[in-house]
């Protein structure tokens, strides 16, 4: 199957990619910078960024009609210039919302149902089961902005379901990612109540591509640690 995955430069879609690739799929990544990525065999670079429909379209396109597109895995995150809760944001306050807009979108005209979407521990019912001082940490920094956009994904994912019951998908509930060695996954359902502190992203990476290839997780949001 190919994959069109967005974030394959950053610290876990760079994993994903290499996970998928492993597994015997194809990718093609959208990328701003080209060269941040290597080539290898089986990835297709598109030079391009996702606010812009046009150049998702344009990575759609450039797929073999042999090898269509035939699911999205999102591992975008609203990034910032540290891992510092108030560190300041390098990305547009709507960057993942409007990414999964337009995302969708493209996937619309080209008959594409299945997308699986990197989102956080916090976010929407799993909120009330995070521990306090990680919810306050959250409400008085930064981190806001992106929870904020995460909460957006979610509500964009289920309201294109209810118009498309063909349509499918998964937002991954991931709790604090490390970088540590692919371990045991464990799931804590969709609130994540009880659920660990850590996960590492090679876990995570397994865990998308097992959601994309799979059915047992759709329309839902998985609380996963390890």
């Amino acid at each position: 199957m190919r994959i069109f995955l967005l974030g394959a430069n950053g610290r876990t879609g760079s994993l994903v990619l290499t996970e998928a690739l492993s597994r015997g799929h194809t990718v093609t990544a959208l990328v701003r910078r080209p060269d941040s990525l290597s080539a290898q065999t089986g990835l297709e670079i598109i030079a391009g960024t996702p606010l812009a429909q046009a150049d998702i379209s344009n990575a759609f396109a450039s797929a073999p009609n042999s090898d269509a597109v035939g699911a999205v895995i999102c591992t975008l995150n609203n990034g910032r210039t540290s891992d510092n809760p108030w560190a300041a944001t390098t990305a547009p306050k709507d960057f993942m919302a409007d990414s999964v807009r337009n995302t969708l979108a493209v996937m619309r005209e080209n008959g594409v149902k299945k997308i699986v979407v990197l989102g956080t521990r916090g976010v929407g019912s799993s909120r009330a089961n995070s521990p306090w001082i990680v919810r306050m940490v959250v409400d008085y920094s930064n981190l806001k902005i992106s929870f904020d956009d995460h909460e957006q994904v979610e509500k964009i994912l289920k309201e294109e379901a209810s118009k498309d019951d063909k349509f499918k998908w998964v937002e991954v509930r991931a709790t604090g990612l490390d970088d540590k060695e692919k371990k045991e996954i464990k799931f804590w359902g969709n609130e994540g109540k009880g659920v660990g502190w850590w996960i590492s992203r090679k876990s995570v990476a397994s865990f998308l591509l097992d959601a994309v290839e799979g059915d047992e997780w759709d329309g839902q949001t998985p609380v996963i640690s390890n």
